[in-house]
């Protein structure tokens, strides 16, 4: 059990530029050599040693079906203080897709990624310039991950948010303090980039104590043909 007193990081969203222009700036030639961005080329450009005539996974006992799930599902250890509903994850929703061989895929926690552990005043802080510019930096990632499934075949079967969350809730939301209806700004800014990329994949929100409605979801939702996802 952590004992410790934890610490607001609220003051970390408004350091982080300035700590990037600090990193940046110990280099003796930073000037000459910035940080490179990221490089989140989409896999159908090409990357060195990919054969797209080998993209037939029947060949093995994968069931070439993945869910993507907000982090806390599969961790509850990284919810905010005091908001944790179960010792480790949703069991019952875990169960059921183990048990129908769907691979889930966790996303990151991105108040977690923003604000760190001890932190307060998530909303604001995920909505500060620093925050939306780390968001997006997830959402490349996520983007990227979802049309690599999609590319080599496989079904995505939905994305799933945490209800309630001021990041991940998909109808029910964490702002002024209370719970109201809306959209966690990390599932906001997905489904954004969702749109902008033509990829039709299906949000449900999860519940803590109503998995049986996202069981049922998930269980319409695997019955069935594979649709595509990628609009034309």
């Amino acid at each position: 059990m952590i004992n410790k007193p934890s610490l607001s990081r609220r003051h970390f969203i408004s350091m982080a530029p300035l700590a990037a222009v600090a990193l940046n700036s110990c280099s003796p030639d930073a000037t000459e050599s910035p940080i490179p961005s990221p490089d989140y080329t989409i896999p159908e450009s090409g990357f060195h040693g990919r054969d797209e005539s080998k993209r037939d996974w029947s060949g093995d006992p994968r069931s070439g079906k993945v869910v993507f799930i907000s982090h806390c599902i599969l961790n509850q250890n990284a919810r905010i203080v005091r908001a944790a509903d179960f010792p480790a994850m949703f069991e019952p929703l875990i169960d059921y897709l183990q048990k129908k061989q769907v691979g889930f895929i966790q996303m990151p926690c991105p108040e977690l990624y923003c604000l760190g552990l001890g932190r307060q005043a998530v909303r604001v802080g995920l909505e500060s310039p620093a925050g939306r510019e780390r968001l997006e930096r997830l959402i490349d990632d996520q983007i990227f991950t979802i049309r690599e499934y999609l590319f080599q075949g496989f079904e995505i079967v939905g994305i799933l948010g945490k209800q309630g969350s001021p990041s991940c809730g998909v109808t029910r939301t964490w702002l002024d303090n209370r719970q109201q209806d809306g959209q966690g700004v990390w599932i906001r800014e997905l489904k954004k980039r969702l749109v902008v990329e033509k990829l039709n994949i299906p949000v449900l929100g999860v519940a803590d104590h109503k998995q049986d409605d996202t069981i049922k979801w998930l269980e319409e939702r695997l019955k069935r043909p594979c649709e595509s996802m990628i609009e034309e």
